[in-house]
């Protein structure tokens, strides 16, 4: 009776050398449900290798491992490590087209990572789990990088996260800001994993944030740059006027927030403007108030004419039965930006921060001003302030008392005015 096999030795397949072109290592084994030999490919990691004599070193250690393994008795169908089955909310859209999004790991920070990524696009607006998403998908890339992905997340400590922030602020050459939300997002990861008892304490820590670099979020607009660019969006583009001073008087955010407002959140009469759950940014309702020129404009907009249940920013430049694309309005307004000659650093979002700085200037109270913004603590009220604004004094500006021996300059009068 002839001998059967029960292996067939593991190779690698290297497509010539080519790195464009996906390498794997191949076995051959005998199922014992029917005595069939079946080949098992191992392709993953050799991904994100990038050069040839990486990729040789690593198969040479696969094949090695394999191999030991193989002449012990085991094969692929008898494995006992723990397997499950996810949707991996990590995975890039087209790659999840082409494999789909079923993958199978060890529970491991891959796993965890997608399932707080799902719960955050079923709890934040779109931008904020966008942001979550694209920056623990840039962790857990660096963790496959360093051969760490499949490490007990209990061994994950200090020193690999100050390592990982290391790659971000040196190689990366990632700014402050960015890299502070960074670490927002890990210690917000890192607690709902404490939280599901699936660590003890987080690995996070103090990291020192770089000093240098810019920040590219919106500024407030100076009071004669909107003076020169404000008159010519209103003369030329209504909708794109009533936009900005949504944000400018509302505070309503330019994304879901402004383009899925529907005119029967509108509120002419009690000259509100009602705030839904699903379309605001931390999923909290809120009602705020429609200053006296938001309702002039809101009137001479006509939109007390059309039907409740259409978007206030809908096509043709007045509200429509579907809502204009994402990026419609900010672009229109970066075309009048350019044209005017305005900083790039004047967003679109620049009119939202722009009124709440005025009305931080006319003396209304913090709580007012949270209660505008749409925010749940004054905590996160203070910090928008701080940020976007400054830590000011009016006290400081005009009642700092003079040095001894100091004499007030006719020429500089009580008439100087102090900017954003």
């Amino acid at each position: 009776m002839k001998r059967q096999k029960l292996f067939r030795s593991p190779r690698l397949f290297d497509q010539g050398g080519d790195l464009s072109k996906p390498w794997w290592i191949e076995l051959g084994y005998r199922n014992p449900r029917d005595g069939k030999m079946v080949r098992k490919r191992y392709q993953e990691g050799f991904g994100q290798l990038r050069t040839k004599k990486e990729r040789y070193k690593y198969a040479e250690e696969l094949i090695s491992n394999l191999t030991a393994k193989l002449l012990k008795g085991w094969n692929p169908t008898d494995d006992s490590s723990v397997q499950v089955v996810y949707v991996d909310d990590l995975e890039y859209h087209q790659a999840a087209q082409v494999y789909g999004r079923k993958r199978k790991a060890n529970k491991n920070v891959r796993f965890y990572a997608s399932e707080y990524v799902t719960l955050q696009k079923n709890i934040k607006a779109k931008k904020t789990y966008e942001s979550y998403r694209g920056k623990l998908r840039e962790f857990v890339s660096w963790l496959e990088r360093e051969k760490l992905v499949d490490n007990d997340l209990s061994t994950y400590n200090h020193d690999l996260i100050l390592r990982f922030f290391d790659y971000l602020i040196i190689d990366r050459k990632l700014a402050g800001p960015t890299v502070e939300k960074y670490k927002l997002t890990l210690d917000g990861f890192w607690a709902y994993l404490i939280d599901r008892k699936v660590i003890n304490e987080s690995p996070v820590g103090k990291i020192e944030l770089p000093e240098t670099g810019e920040d590219f979020s919106a500024i407030p607009f100076l009071d004669e740059d909107l003076q020169q660019i404000l008159p010519i969006i209103r003369a030329e583009d209504p909708q794109l006027f009533l936009g900005a001073m949504l944000q400018y008087f509302c505070f309503i955010r330019p994304g879901d927030e402004l383009l899925k407002l529907k005119l029967n959140q509108v509120n002419l009469s009690a000259r509100t403007i009602h705030i839904p759950k699903h379309i605001a940014k931390k999923r909290v309702e809120r009602t705020i108030d429609i200053p006296a020129q938001m309702y002039s404009i809101l009137v001479e907009h006509g939109v007390q004419n059309f039907g409740k249940d259409m978007y206030l920013i809908g096509p043709y430049g007045r509200p429509g039965n579907r809502p204009i694309g994402y990026n419609t309005l900010r672009e229109r307004f970066n075309k009048f930006r350019n044209r005017v000659g305005l900083t790039d650093l004047y967003k679109w979002y620049s009119f939202k921060h722009t009124g709440a700085g005025k009305l931080l200037e006319s003396g209304a109270t913090i709580i007012e001003i949270m209660n505008q913004l749409g925010h749940t603590d004054i905590a996160s009220t203070y910090r928008y302030i701080r940020r976007h604004f400054g830590d000011r004094s009016e006290h400081v500006r005009t009642k700092f008392p003079d040095p001894p021996g100091f004499v007030k300059t006719e020429t500089v009068s009580e008439e100087f005015e102090f900017c954003i």
